[in-house]
């Protein structure tokens, strides 16, 4: 391999991902989209932590344990399956407020209240004014993408008529709540306003509430997010960013969260209604559990290789990286190696992560490996997180024991590199202590 070369390579990626990043990371509302899904995780862990229970993994097998698992879901489904619904079935709700708690914070415009206003904002646009029309579904994962234009569009009303002083003044002994009501009671105004007139104008034209649209619109934008080319595209982009010393994970998750609490749902609806097939592939736990293995790049395998080596560095930092990776944190790795900007590992840092996202993806496709359920936090060790993502899938734990395998062969060469140039640097530097101890003698 040639150094210069692909030392120059990595100058370009720099160049390029650099500017990118930084338009990206500073964006206010892809901040704020970040936000509210972070708000929200909580109450999803809790929704997808009872679905092995309300929905056994082997409610067909016959064993004393898959009877009695059944037997304890039978007796706990009337009590959990309400907090399951409430959970997960109100996200869209939770989501907006947290997006537009954040853009109102971003602002400097007051938090709880612009959070409410998305929140009045999401149920016009999704026709909660009509109880006896509405549609339920769209409080949860079915109504993200509203949640999130209601969020973003309500703030950027208020701001707009703060700014423009264009609201009511009280004076100033008076309460800061009450300031802060009257401030809003204009732009709250407007936003209910607008809203409705825009809802008679979509339902009149098109027949629908503004959901439906969006998921007519959007259809093909959802089906292409849960692809083989959505997931190496992802991959691709993360990588290339974290390469050049930018958190790529943030922001491909920022993009891709929307699609993915959509179509988690959607399994979920699925095996909750016992269907045959469930829908989609590529999902939070897909990405966690078998692309960032150890952390982003799969480097879990360069722990033991690094613990083992013979250069002196190495062998710290792969002291130092071993409990961190095993919960999918590799910074120490990362810098340590180092990683980042290191042109000798640029090949296998993309490369591994987008072949085993490859092969989970086929096997996925061809039944071989389950389906994602469950959202569980990226932290959790890489086997028992994508088996139980898949509620209890001892086949999905044994393709992360393959990927680890795989990742440790075809990034073997490259450590092997790393490792003797780190070595003979470790030796000269070790030759020139030794001459300056032996002069100063």
């Amino acid at each position: 391999m040639n150094y210069s070369i692909m030392r120059v390579f990595a100058s370009q990626v720099e160049e390029i991902m650099n500017p990118i990043a930084k338009l990206l990371t500073r964006s206010q509302h892809l901040m704020a989209l970040r936000d509210g899904f972070q708000l929200a995780m909580p109450f999803i862990f809790v929704g997808c932590f009872f679905v092995p229970i309300i929905f056994p993994p082997f409610a067909n097998a016959e064993s004393a344990i898959s009877v009695w698992w059944l037997d304890i879901a039978n007796i706990l489904r009337p009590i959990l399956l309400p907090t399951y619904q409430l959970t997960l079935g109100v996200v869209g709700l939770i989501v907006s407020f947290g997006v537009s708690a954040s853009l109102a914070k971003h602002y400097q415009l007051p938090e709880r209240l612009s959070g409410l206003t998305g929140c009045v904002a999401f149920l016009m646009l999704v026709g909660f004014y009509d109880l006896e029309a509405a549609d339920i579904r769209y409080l949860g994962g079915a109504g993200i993408f509203s949640a999130l234009i209601a969020g973003i569009y309500s703030v950027e009303i208020v701001r707009f008529f703060i700014l423009r002083g264009w609201y009511i003044k009280m004076p100033e002994d008076v309460p800061i709540l009450t300031v802060q009501s009257f401030k809003l009671m204009v732009p709250i105004f407007v936003v209910v306003i607008t809203l409705s007139i825009f809802n008679v104008w979509i339902e009149r034209q098109f027949g629908v509430h503004f959901p439906q649209l969006i998921e007519a619109v959007f259809r093909p934008l959802v089906l292409a997010s849960d692809s083989l080319a959505a997931v190496l595209i992802s991959i691709l982009v993360c990588q290339l960013l974290w390469f050049v010393g930018i958190h790529g994970a943030l922001i491909v998750t920022g993009i891709m969260n929307p699609f993915w609490m959509s179509n988690l749902l959607e399994n979920q609806q699925a095996i909750q209604s016992g269907a045959d097939v469930i829908p989609h592939i590529y999902l939070p736990a897909f990405w966690d559990f078998f692309v960032l293995i150890g952390g982003v790049g799969s480097t879990l395998p360069l722990v033991y290789l690094a613990i083992k080596s013979r250069s002196n560095q190495l062998k710290s930092v792969g002291k130092v990286g071993l409990i961190p990776s095993i919960f999918n944190i590799n910074e120490p790795i990362l810098f340590g190696f180092p990683i980042i900007l290191n042109p000798l590992f640029l090949v296998p840092f993309i490369m591994v992560p987008m072949i085993n996202a490859t092969i989970a993806w086929f096997l996925t496709s061809a039944g071989i490996l389950d389906r994602i359920v469950i959202m569980f936090p990226w932290s959790v060790p890489a086997p028992i997180g994508a088996a139980w993502a898949a509620n209890g899938s001892i086949i999905n734990a044994c393709m992360v024991g393959f990927a680890m395998i795989n990742a440790y062969f075809l990034y073997l060469p490259f450590f092997r590199a790393h490792e003797n140039i780190l070595i003979e640097q470790e030796a000269e530097r070790a030759e020139q202590l030794r001459r300056y101890q032996d002069s100063a003698t």
